[in-house]
């Protein structure tokens, strides 16, 4: 990985943090942002969606994308840039870990929202494992 490496400092922020923007290519050639949840897993930030979403098929035709997380109280980021791995299968206990980091505490909510998402949708994951990391650390 090129820029910027991850320091204890942003891995500690990157488990934390609720939301990350995936950036990736329209058909147009046009930029779509789309805000999801995500587990960073020490070298790859993973995100399970729906197969029927446009991030889904964005990066089915081109697997180029960026990622942001941040936190605007106190200025940290984390921008990363890499090629997405799509999977369609076995996506189940990757997809419950991700969940779990949502329910600390509270692991009995985690497979009534699992049996939710995966009702009657084929539930896929996207890996994105970063070319490059830009790291912004608290303005405190």
């Amino acid at each position: 990985m090129s820029g910027t490496p991850i320091t204890d400092e942003a891995r500690i922020f990157l488990k934390s943090q609720r939301n990350l923007v995936l950036g990736t290519i329209r058909k147009d050639g046009s930029p779509q942002a789309s805000p999801v949840w995500f587990l960073w897993t020490g070298d790859a930030f993973v995100i399970s969606t729906i197969s029927a979403t446009a991030k889904w098929w964005n990066l089915k035709r081109d697997p180029r994308c960026s990622v942001c997380v941040d936190d605007p109280e106190s200025g940290r980021m984390v921008v990363a840039y890499g090629i997405a791995t799509l999977d369609e299968v076995d996506v189940w206990d990757r997809t419950r870990d991700l969940v779990s980091k949502y329910y600390p505490g509270e692991p009995e909510r985690v497979d009534p929202h699992m049996e939710r998402i995966f009702e009657g949708q084929k539930r896929v994951l996207i890996t994105v494992k970063p070319d490059r990391i830009i790291t912004r650390e608290s303005e405190e």
